[in-house]
């Protein structure tokens, strides 16, 4: 069975996938807050197969980290775009 990863911005949450982006109650978009979410992302990157990033208005810092993270254990990184 594929495993996959969904990174992206909690801006877009909900999201309808097992693991996905949550914003941490009164953490949000702060380094302690995204440390927080790596505990609980990390482990499944390092589990999957495939990674897919939800991005349609940019990358933001955190997400880049994630990505880079990703890219640095040898994962798949793909990135969903809207085309016109």
């Amino acid at each position: 069975m594929t495993k996959f990863v969904i990174l992206g911005s909690c801006r877009f949450e909900p999201y309808e996938i097992l693991a996905v982006p949550k914003k941490e109650k009164g953490l949000w978009n702060t380094e302690e807050g995204y440390k927080k979410v790596s505990e609980r992302f990390y482990p499944a990157m390092d589990e999957t197969d495939v990674i897919i990033v939800y991005a349609p208005d940019g990358i933001g810092e955190h997400t880049q980290q994630d990505i880079d993270y990703a890219r640095s254990i040898g994962k798949k990184v793909y990135r969903l775009e809207e085309r016109e």
